[in-house]
């Protein structure tokens, strides 16, 4: 159940509270379910995630569309693994607004490091450029502009990793329970291969 429930939201970037209090109520009843074919609880986390991730999808789209405020004195729980699930959907959209604003603030920082380097000498503007991955020579551009920059890329990078995650079939989703089940009994045993299991858990993760 556990390691079912940490590969669908590893980040515990989807569900909320309740729907984890609805899913503990199968949490001793799996392996029964699984003898008698009985697949109410896939179907119900299945049919969950599909709805989260679509309201996600819409919160951080939202976040994106303007300009963040990243003169707050926050902080940020990085550590998911002791990271409780958000109590409700307006504190879901808080974490969502967190990370991304921690996201964008570290791509304006890389960016502005790069512009310090070539303006005191340490980069050229062919190291610059390939350090942005751009062949566009790179000028120096304001707070405000890099803002603007990194919100497009880190919006870009979310909707790059929510296609790739929509091409996965429930078939593809099945396998990620049944893979829960048998590596209880043998952790060297998928119901897939362990590359594509990897490449799985890597797009849950998601990056920005």
């Amino acid at each position: 159940y556990a390691s079912y429930i940490e590969s669908l939201d590893p980040t515990k970037r989807y569900f909320i509270q309740s729907d984890i209090s609805e899913f503990q109520k199968y949490e001793l009843a799996i392996d029964d379910m699984i003898r008698s074919k009985d697949l109410s609880f896939f179907d119900l986390t299945y049919k969950r995630l599909m709805q989260r991730m679509k309201e996600s999808k819409v919160i951080y789209t939202s976040i994106l569309s303007k300009p963040l405020d990243l003169n707050d004195n926050e902080t940020i729980n990085v550590d998911y693994e002791k990271l409780p699930y958000a109590a409700t959907m307006k504190d879901l959209d808080q974490r969502w607004r967190k990370q991304l604003e921690l996201a964008v603030l570290s791509d304006i920082t890389d960016k502005e490091d790069i512009q310090n380097a070539l303006k005191s000498g340490i980069i050229d503007e062919s190291t610059a450029a390939k350090e942005e991955k751009t062949a566009e020579k790179t000028e120096p551009k304001s707070f405000e502009e890099l803002e603007i920059t990194a919100r497009k890329t880190t919006e870009n990078n979310l909707n790059n990793n929510f296609s790739f995650i929509a091409e996965l079939t429930r078939e593809d989703w099945f396998t990620v329970y049944i893979n829960a089940i048998v590596t209880q009994y043998d952790p060297h045993t998928y119901y897939f291969s362990p590359e594509d299991k990897e490449k799985f858990d890597v797009s849950m993760s998601g990056t920005f």
